[in-house]
């Protein structure tokens, strides 16, 4: 059998009490270090035909919408991966479309930036389509250049016309499930 020593029981509460009191002491005295989050910076480059509201300007995405007669939102967050990786692909869209379309991307996770404060996503990217007459319209789609570019299309001419009925077969067969 080992031999195990061990404190007399009255001074085992008053040693917890010492490293309880000698902890407190030693981190009260610090005083709390809060370092501000860095600026936002453009997330687009600045040869993007993606107009890049990275401080998160809310007021500003609202001004140009309403002087524009088709716009694209994309709202991210800068850390985000999805985020990251539509980047290039709202690029490539917006290069093909930027002569019709305005393309707006705004930083809403910066917390001084006025789409965070009134905006709540619960998820990053998000992709609204405003027309002049109408929207938002919510692109829930693949993030893909291709998709994106087909859905602005649609919103832009919604109206499809078919001459003749071989034509109205050929459209079906791309289009039913």
């Amino acid at each position: 059998m080992a031999c195990r020593r061990s404190l007399p029981l009255p001074a085992a509460p008053a040693l917890g009490c010492a490293l309880l009191l000698a902890f407190k002491f030693t981190c009260s005295r610090a005083k709390d270090v809060i370092i501000p989050a860095k600026p936002p910076v453009s997330f687009f480059s600045l040869r993007s035909p993606v107009l890049d509201l990275f401080q998160g300007q809310l007021d500003y995405a609202e001004h140009v919408r309403r002087d524009s007669e088709v716009v694209l939102l994309f709202f991210y967050a800068p850390w985000c991966g999805q985020s990251i990786a539509a980047r290039a692909e709202i690029e490539q869209a917006a290069s093909r479309l930027s002569d019709q379309v305005l393309f707006v991307a705004i930083n809403c996770w910066w917390n001084q930036g006025k789409c965070r404060k009134q905006k709540h996503f619960f998820y990053f990217p998000v992709i609204y389509l405003y027309h002049r007459s109408f929207g938002p319209i919510e692109y829930k789609g693949p993030m893909s250049a291709v998709y994106i570019e087909k859905f602005v299309r649609r919103v832009m001419k919604p109206l499809l016309y078919i001459p003749s009925q071989s034509e109205l077969l050929d459209f079906l067969s791309n289009y039913e499930e």
